[in-house]
């Protein structure tokens, strides 16, 4: 199947001069490799060239989210049975790449998404595979299905390629790209893959997971308005509730109003009152639409 099916392999990388030439030599013995340069300092394009990929230079760095627009506009005009991702800075094995295009060239999945945990994860830093777990458990939650959102190594179909539209800049667009295949009705599958840790290499955990948590949060209130409002705006009331009991002890048995946690129970109070009306408003405009619709 592999020797018959036309490959494109798409790597989206900065400053990765040290790592890009080796993953690009094999790479390429699956099909061409066309790296995305997102404004690297170093010379990454020229590594990237003197193995043999295609260098798609985006001049100023814009974001993993960014560059990987920038490869599937790239792609939308290459004939190709099958569009492979990965990172340049070899944590994903090149040699892995027809495990993960298999299903999409036999026709059983328009996107494939390869999941440390169905394979293995070598030197992960401590603490970055169960951060990771919690951010796709977040990112299942929103889209009810349970994947490695997080991984980048990926295969797409060019109907899948067509389909999928993305918006965010940063790394928070590998669950966004996966959440947008499921809202096509595209069908997503995941193959275990092999993820590998090297000094120096990786994302800073804090700032995607900052960046994904707001995303899903963005995503939770325009798709669940009453969970998302309603629910923050009960916390909130119980939190109001709680400051309430400790201003009213504090009075009663010292004599002494905290009038600082006296008006955050009534601010807090407030604010969840109104994110309860907020939510309920919402969830009754979506619901008429809906029925008109």
């Amino acid at each position: 199947m592999m020797g018959k099916s036309k490959l494109a392999i798409f790597i989206p990388a900065r400053n990765e001069e040290r790592s890009i030439g080796s993953v690009v030599a094999l790479a390429k013995k699956y099909g061409a490799v066309h790296v995305v340069d997102d404004g690297s300092t170093d010379a990454t394009s020229d590594a990237a060239r003197a193995s043999g990929a295609t260098v798609i230079a985006r001049g100023a760095n814009g974001g993993y989210g960014a560059a990987v627009r920038t490869a599937f506009e790239a792609a939308k005009k290459i004939n190709a049975d099958a569009f492979v991702f990965l990172d340049g800075d070899f944590q994903h094995d090149p040699g892995e790449i027809p495990r993960v295009a298999a299903p999409v060239l036999s026709g059983n999945a328009d996107v494939c998404v390869g999941s440390r945990f169905l394979g293995k994860t070598i030197s992960s830093p401590v603490g970055r595979r169960e951060a990771v777990a919690v951010m796709n458990n977040l990112s299942g939650v929103a889209s009810g299905k349970k994947l490695d959102f997080e991984c980048g190594f990926r295969a797409f179909s060019k109907k899948a390629i067509g389909k999928i539209a993305f918006k965010q800049d940063g790394y928070e667009a590998c669950s966004e790209m996966v959440m947008a295949a499921l809202e096509a009705g595209l069908n997503v599958v995941q193959v275990p893959v092999t993820i590998k840790y090297y000094e120096g290499t990786g994302k800073s955990a804090i700032a995607h997971g900052a960046g994904l948590f707001a995303y899903l949060m963005s995503v939770a209130a325009r798709r669940k308005p009453l969970l998302f409002f309603a629910g923050t705006g009960s916390a909130m009331l119980v939190a109001s509730a709680l400051l309430g009991i400790f201003v009213v002890e504090t009075f009663y048995s010292k004599g002494v109003l905290p009038t600082g946690s006296a008006f955050l129970t009534v601010f807090t109070g407030i604010v969840g009152l109104v994110l309860i009306s907020i939510g309920i408003n919402l969830y009754t405009l979506e619901s008429v639409l809906e029925r008109r619709h």
